[in-house]
């Protein structure tokens, strides 16, 4: 190959690594999509009105000021990462700009945008226009040491006097109110409108929609003075923050219990909630310190680092309508919560809402972390009801701790557990081995035994295991057992029929347990005793003993009615020899 052919191929390899450093549409575009299916990097400034999505092999690294036009979003794979590097930008065009305040009413603490008036001579004209929807109406505005002044209306106007100082307007109102969409100063120079976020401003949230949203379940690194502006970031992944810069773009929210941010030597300021970052409760947060040369800067007081939340978190209990209470403190004060476990033995702990915050890291640097324990107000089953004196079920004496895990499982928290340990048919040994009479009661011995943590005031029932029928047992057997004790019940089994026959006694589950018919949480079940062959009495066995002990009383029976009637006959003759005796003497006289 001669040089002008190698210059050509050189020339056109190069032309090849241009376009391919270059140009944003590094793979294929799938339905419209940019698709990062491996390593690309964006060097020259770029505007895009498309989604992209990194998948798990690919690496997308972004040295240059890429603006999104639309609202678009950016989706990363496991695996997939995306990293802003020397002094790069990530902007959405679109992107929230209004500002309502926070609440607070101190003149401290108050929400503030300040004014350039010490830019402008003469007085100037403030108008300030309320959030299209949000009036004005019953906020306040304050200047300087003046008192408040009662706004009205979508927008409201305010002179303020010459002056060699920028003015700071502060604002009072109901709940976040005013929500403040633009600021405009008429002054003798011409009129200059401001988006309200483009003043400088304290103690004041975002309001509004950014246009692009990062949804990450990869990583994501802001280095090397890089920026991300007014972009939604919704993480399960890993996010690196170091020596960036994420404005308007907040909070940070980390949907993981498996996710991580770092944020050293950053700067982060502008967020639609009090706090920077949402994390889950197990999400690892690693925030730069003073004390450790790592510090991050962030815009006022009472915007918060971050708040760790919990949402739709669950007690389950083995049985139905348990009532319990957690009490302690959070981070937002003090936690009293009651509630009652659901048909599915379930409740979920909610303190005004699905989700509750269990972790504030402080604008100050300070954390707090909620402390709470879960108490039993009444746990009763028909095991346990007041009247048998047994305590209620469950934890005792407020000593379990309200953990962070989606699922507090109490099913086996100071119940009972109870078993069969033995079920058998005494048979009298003067009998022949296994067999019974019908009609005669055969002795029936019950072991049962509680390895539980509770006691247990049960009943069981018997069948006759051949045939389903309910035994003659005497009715339902009462047995109550303590934790870790064994009982020994004896009753009788009076059966009528004669065959080959057993007994299969169940314990007798609570209704209350979830599913009951089919709970095995207290144990219980059933058991059956051996085979008894029931034999019939035989009528052709002719036993003397009971006709002589009939003969005898008929004979005894007969001599008194004989003896007693001859008594009574003697009297009579006796009688009527004296009346004759009588008769006669005086016939003789």
């Amino acid at each position: 190959m001669d040089n002008i052919s190698k210059m050509n191929t050189g020339i056109a390899s190069i032309l090849l690594i241009l376009v391919f450093f270059s140009v944003p549409a590094a793979a294929d575009n799938h339905q419209g999509d940019i698709i990062i299916d491996e390593i690309v990097e964006w060097t020259t400034d770029q505007e895009i009105n498309k989604n992209i999505h990194i998948t798990s092999d690919g690496k997308l690294t972004i040295s240059s000021s890429i603006t999104f036009s639309s609202s678009s979003t950016i989706v990363i794979d496991e695996g997939g990462e995306m990293k802003l590097i020397g002094s790069s930008e990530l902007i959405s065009e679109k992107r929230a700009t209004s500002l309502k305040t926070l609440g607070m009413i101190d003149e401290g603490n108050r929400s503030k945008i300040i004014i350039p008036s010490s830019m402008h001579s003469g007085d100037i004209n403030v108008i300030i226009n309320a959030e299209e929807g949000a009036l004005l109406d019953g906020s306040n505005v304050y200047v300087g040491d003046m008192e408040p002044i009662l706004m009205s209306g979508m927008n409201f106007s305010l002179n303020i006097p010459e002056g060699q100082e920028d003015t700071i307007l502060g604002f009072t109102g109901y709940g976040q109110f005013p929500i403040i969409k633009s600021i405009i100063l008429e002054t003798d120079n011409g009129d200059f409108e401001y988006k309200a976020n483009e003043l400088p401003y304290q103690n004041m949230l975002l309001h509004g929609e950014n246009g692009l949203t990062i949804n990450s379940e990869g990583k994501i690194e802001v280095i090397e003075n890089s920026t991300l502006h007014g972009v939604n970031i919704i993480s399960s992944g890993e996010m690196i923050v170091k020596e960036g810069f994420i404005r308007d773009s907040c909070p940070m929210i980390l949907t993981s219990d498996s996710s991580s941010i770092v944020i050293e030597n950053s700067e982060i300021s502008g967020s639609k909630e009090d706090h920077y970052v949402q994390a889950q409760p197990l999400s690892n947060i690693e925030w730069g310190s003073s004390e450790e040369g790592t510090a991050v800067a962030i815009k006022g007081d009472l915007i918060d680092r971050w708040e760790r939340i919990i949402s739709n978190q669950m007690i389950i209990f083995d049985s139905v309508g348990v009532h319990f209470s957690i009490t302690g403190t959070g981070p937002n004060g003090v936690l009293e919560i009651t509630n009652y476990s659901g048909p599915d033995g379930k409740s979920v702990i909610n303190d005004g809402g699905d989700s509750r915050t269990i972790e504030i890291g402080w604008a100050n640097g300070e954390i707090t972390t909620e402390d709470a324990v879960i108490s039993i107000i009444e746990y009763r089953t028909a095991w346990n009801t007041e009247s048998s004196g047994i305590i209620n079920y469950g934890p005792q004496g407020g000593d379990i701790e309200l953990t962070w895990e989606k699922e507090i499982d109490l099913t086996s928290n100071n119940v009972p557990y109870i078993e069969w340990v033995s079920l058998i048919a005494n048979i009298d040994n003067s009998a022949s081995e296994n067999e019974s009479r019908t009609g005669v009661t055969q002795q029936i011995s019950a072991v049962l035994a509680n390895r539980g943590s509770a006691s247990a005031n049960l009943f069981f029932d018997c069948d006759v295991t051949e045939t389903g029928m309910a035994a003659d047992i005497g009715g339902y057997q009462n047995v109550n057992i303590d934790a870790g004790e064994e009982v020994e019940v004896f009753f009788g089994w009076r059966n009528s029929e004669p065959g080959t026959f057993s007994l299969t006694c169940e314990v007798l589950t609570p209704t209350q347990l979830v599913d009951y018919e089919n709970s095995q949480a207290f144990g219980g079940g059933h058991m059956s005793t051996q085979s008894i062959i029931w034999e019939e009495i035989n009528d052709d066995s002719f036993n003397m003993i009971p006709i002589l002990i009939v003969i005898i009383i008929v004979m005894i029976s007969g001599g008194v009615y004989f003896v007693h009637n001859l008594s009574r006959n003697a009297e009579q003759t006796a009688e009527i020899l004296e009346n004759y005796n009588k008769s006669t003497e005086n016939e003789e006289d």
